[in-house]
């Protein structure tokens, strides 16, 4: 997540534009008379799902939060990022701090060059057998650039520091460790090495397992200016492409792992790095995917892995997490409603992915094909974990999954988890389907379960860390220096989001990717790499004119689209005694409605 996405990702749209205009209720979204001109019938328009806004009248314009502040303000991008990073408490990176960071990203590839010479060198000879025996072959051993770091205590840094790296830079970049006598050495030795990547393809860290059974077993770099563990997804930058084309993402537990299922050709498989997925791995995925399965070790710490991962990152994804049970250790949590589809894969017992894999890829498919949606696996999990033989251990287990339970919306799935919970706790489904909305003032109303459901559910703003529409477009024009004078005919307001829209307009002034990398600022440069670096197939020119026409479309699509749902939201809040309001209203449905059916005309032609 770049500094751009945290800070608009604690913004909250409705509370920052309502400090310049009273918004009004209008459906799911909030309407007022726009700030940036004057009209007696309410244009403006803000989507608290989406964290947009929009003027439909003289305007003509929208955005993020922060395309209203540069709006608002008369700032540029810089300026009203500075002023929101100010609101929301999240410190801007320096001129300086950019520098160690790129200092760090250098250290590292070169660290990793070094590492994989060694591993192919006469030192390497014992590993090179290791991975052979783990069933990695040389094609995917450098795909994932895996490497060997010697022995001694100080060879990395010696070949560091001969290529013109310093001592304090490469102490702060996260391959070596001081000791007490001040004096630097590798922190990584006899280990065999997985460079780590970010979202954007560059080598933020490493991990590294030992292969002389020295502990730990696994090796991380600490946190530095570029690596965050809670942060990174290890195998991300391969599986990218594959994840947004499958919408699946697959979580597994280690190194090997995704390396085994890439190897297999399961390419949407991506690591956590750590015991759990946090918050910010999943909003990472979010982006990309929305469908989710675990598959972890099926050991018993790989079961707590499970739900530890559950409880400490599905709040992005609108479940809520408490625990439960008197003097317990265990994990236990409740949930208000998933938006995504989340399953857990049980996989058989004492094979992690790697192995299955290796051994029964067949089973390994029907294990994802079969995996369990989330509240299945909880009914099968979480009983063993309370004493369901006492009356407070069935309160427990009840109130545990009672959320689960009262946002299911299919009544036939909602029938079978009070069924199924009335079996485990050996008391009538009516008693339980009592208590399980007991603590609530909902209807009990049947008919308008539907309408119950949502109403118990809290609304959280699903606020996208990327657009992929926009940022394919940015992507083309930048690859392609051909298709310059098509993209100048793009409108900078169809990118709504504001990085998008910033790095548009500087392209535009500059003639070159270094001009452009020169131009934007420090916080916008791992957005930029990110777009750059995307592995999206080569194009030749019709391929590519076509694909930058189709996209033109996409955005001038989306706009229209936006603006047919705001004026439905306004007609429903319209007073039908106000015939000009009216006809204005219809007027512009009818204009919308002509443009849309040009653009699917075009589309088909």
């Amino acid at each position: 997540m770049t500094v751009v996405q945290d800070i608009k990702n604690r913004s909250d749209i409705v509370d920052l534009v309502s400090n310049y205009v009273t918004l009004q209720k209008a459906g799911n979204n909030f309407k007022a008379n726009c700030p940036f001109h004057s009209e007696k019938t309410p244009s403006f328009v803000v989507f608290p799902e989406k964290q947009t806004w929009r003027c439909f009248g003289a305007c003509a314009t929208g955005g993020d939060v922060l395309s209203f502040i540069m709006k608002a303000e008369n700032e540029d991008f810089s300026e009203a990022l500075t002023r929101l990073s100010q609101i929301t408490g999240v410190a801007l990176p320096t001129k300086r701090e950019n520098n160690q960071s790129e200092k760090i990203y250098q250290i590292n590839q070169e660290t990793m060059d070094f590492f994989r010479n060694i591993l192919k060198s006469e030192e390497g000879v014992s590993a090179r057998s290791y991975i052979q025996e783990r069933g990695i072959d040389n094609e995917t051993a450098d795909k994932f650039s895996i490497g060997l770091s010697p022995g001694g205590r100080e060879s990395l840094i010696r070949h560091l520091l001969n290529v013109g790296f310093t001592k304090e830079e490469i102490s702060t970049s996260g391959v070596a460790t001081t000791g007490r006598d001040g004096a630097i050495r590798d922190l990584f030795t006899q280990r065999l090495m997985f460079p780590i990547m970010n979202s954007s393809g560059r080598i933020c860290g490493f991990g590294g397992r030992t292969l002389n059974n020295s502990n730990p077993k696994y090796l991380n770099t600490p946190k530095t200016s570029v690596f965050d563990k809670s942060s990174i997804l290890y195998g991300l930058n391969v599986a990218r492409q594959d994840i947004k084309d499958s919408e699946t993402a697959i979580v597994v537990e280690g190194y090997m792992d995704v390396i085994t299922a890439h190897q297999y050709n399961y390419k949407n498989v991506v690591a956590q790095m750590g015991t759990a997925l946090t918050e910010q791995q999943v909003s990472t995925l979010k982006s990309v995917a929305t469908n989710f399965i675990l598959a972890l070790d099926p050991d018993q710490a790989g079961r707590q892995a499970t739900l530890r991962s559950l409880e400490s990152s599905w709040q992005a994804m609108q479940i809520s997490f408490i625990r439960a049970g008197r003097g317990r250790t265990e994990t236990i949590f409740n949930e208000r409603r998933a938006p995504n589809t989340l399953r857990i894969a049980t996989l058989p017992a004492g094979k992690d992915p790697d192995v299955l894999i290796r051994e029964n890829s067949t089973e390994w498919e029907n294990s994802i094909k079969i995996a369990l949606p989330l509240m299945d696996y909880l009914l099968n999990e979480l009983p063993s974990r309370f004493d369901v033989s006492r009356d407070d251990g069935k309160l427990q287990l009840l109130e545990s999954l009672s959320p689960f339970v009262r946002g299911e919306r299919n009544p036939f799935i909602y029938n079978r988890h009070i069924n199924k919970l009335s079996e485990i706790l050996s008391t009538e489904s009516s008693y339980i389907e009592k208590q399980v909305w007991s603590n609530t003032n909902i209807d009990m109303n049947r008919r308008n379960m539907r309408s119950v459901a949502s109403r118990n559910i809290q609304k959280v703003p699903d606020i996208p860390l990327t657009d992929l529409l926009e940022e394919y477009c940015i992507y083309l024009l930048i690859k392609y220096p051909d298709l310059r004078n098509e993209g100048l005919e793009i409108s900078e307001t169809c990118f709504e989001l504001s990085e998008n829209r910033d790095i548009f307009t500087k392209w535009i002034k500059c003639s070159t990717i270094e001009e452009l990398k020169m131009e934007i600022p420090v916080y916008l440069s791992d957005h930029l790499e990110t777009i750059i670096n995307i592995n999206h197939p080569l194009l030749d020119t019709k391929e590519r004119y076509k694909s930058l026409k189709e996209i033109m479309k996409r955005l001038n699509e989306r706009s229209l689209k936006l603006q047919e749902q705001a004026l439905l939201d306004r007609l429903e809040q319209v007073d039908w005694k106000n015939i000009s309001a009216l006809e204005d209203s219809l007027d512009q449905s009818t204009l919308i409605n002509k443009n849309l059916k040009e653009l699917f005309l075009d589309k088909n032609n």
